[in-house]
């Protein structure tokens, strides 16, 4: 099997940005008059992730200079959308595609408290949209020559082509039935195991559109 890290398959993410926080509101605003980006709806654009990168280095040296030497301790503090913006395009290294819409309402806040444990934390929502999973990425070939026909038959592949695309709870629910229901040697549903391994809860939650690609 091979070591796979699940970020490596986000091709498209949905990130927001809040009009009345001062980091946000001069992303979005850097965005609209600094990068080459698509227009979705009134306050939606896409841009792709190098234009993204360049610009919050450009525009915002210092702070990420600053935010190298934070630690997950002060997070709470110090954390703003520069830092989880520069940790997503560190993250997600096959990323395509942002997404970026503005919320315009005034209240909002990221901070999560745990009551239970006294803590305090920022949590930086985004949705995964589109997602590749290469099968080649996480098992041997002969391996995947003996998973397909199982695709085949839970209608998740078209033998004409070496690809298909299906919502990724499909996808899970369709191994799961396979390694519940159908006759299939340890060896592979060991396989289909790792598969499902390789998807983590965020991706399985966003359930988003997924590529799924095979060799015959």
């Amino acid at each position: 099997m091979i070591t796979h890290n699940p970020g490596a398959m986000v091709d498209m993410i949905d990130v927001t940005l809040f009009k009345f926080n001062h980091y946000d509101n001069l992303i979005w605003t850097k965005c609209l008059n600094q990068v080459d980006y698509m227009q979705v709806k009134e306050d939606q654009i896409l841009i792709n992730p190098y234009q993204l990168q360049m610009l919050l280095e450009i525009n915002f040296e210092k702070e990420l200079n600053r935010l190298q030497a934070v630690t997950f301790d002060l997070i709470h503090k110090d954390a703003s959308s520069l830092f989880f913006l520069t940790r997503l395009l560190e993250d997600l290294e096959n990323l395509k595609w942002i997404k970026i819409t503005l919320n315009r309402k005034r209240h909002f806040s990221r901070m999560v408290e745990d009551f239970n444990n006294s803590t305090r934390q920022i949590k930086y929502s985004f949705k995964v949209l589109k997602a590749t999973v290469r099968l080649s990425h996480m098992l041997p070939i002969d391996m995947i020559k003996k998973i397909n026909p199982i695709l085949d038959r839970l209608g998740m592949l078209d033998k004409e082509k070496p690809f298909g695309v299906i919502k990724l709870k499909s996808l899970i629910v369709g191994l799961e039935t396979a390694l519940a229901s159908m006759e299939i040697d340890e060896e592979v549903a060991e396989g289909i195991s790792f598969i499902l391994d390789n998807f983590d809860n965020k991706i399985e939650n966003d359930n988003p559109d997924v590529l799924l690609v095979t060799e015959w």
